[in-house]
């Protein structure tokens, strides 16, 4: 019986690898073949938000390469539970309960609400969480231990360049606002 679950496991093991080494082989042939990054792992950065140079972090504004290097850590920490288009975990119905009776990861597009909040609460969320009814809501890990201060903020200003010039100068507002009450 042992003997079997022994070979079990290496044959699963070793599927997996070979799955994992012929994957990495494929993505190298496509690339050499002169087709590029397939699209999900280099979607270009939003086109209806033409005034890139608008989007600001406080009183910083991140230009177009510094919004290609969020979108690289987006995709890699975000994209799974906020979708690579930032259309949330439940695209088709994004702020319904699921079977268990909780919301999934919120867009982050122009549909979403991220807009809404200010960017030290943004800040805050990526770097400690989500902080939310875990009865109602999925819980978002921490980021602050796994990404630094700057890759935060490439990935919150990329989420920014989803949303559209007026959500853009509302939140950007809202943060002022923030910022003003607390002097």
């Amino acid at each position: 019986m042992d003997d079997n679950k022994e070979q079990i496991t290496c044959l699963s093991v070793g599927l997996l690898v070979i799955g994992v080494v012929g994957s990495c082989f494929l993505l190298a042939l496509v690339m050499l073949a002169g087709r590029g990054v397939p699209p999900v792992l280099a979607a270009p950065v939003p086109a209806h938000n033409a005034s890139l140079p608008h989007i600001r972090i406080f009183d910083r504004s991140f230009e177009a390469a510094a919004l290609q290097k969020g979108q690289a850590i987006y995709l890699q920490h975000c994209a799974a539970c906020h979708g690579p288009e930032g259309r949330g975990q439940f695209p088709e119905a994004p702020l319904e309960p699921d079977a268990t009776g909780r919301i999934g990861a919120p867009p982050h597009n122009e549909s979403g609400h991220s807009w809404h909040h200010s960017d030290a609460l943004l800040i805050r969320y990526v770097t400690e969480g989500g902080f939310s009814d875990l009865t109602r809501f999925y819980l978002m890990p921490a980021f602050g231990e796994v990404l630094s201060d700057e890759q935060i903020l490439l990935v919150i200003a990329y989420i920014k360049s989803m949303w559209t010039d007026e959500q853009r100068a509302s939140q950007y507002q809202l943060t002022l606002d923030e910022e003003a009450s607390l002097r």
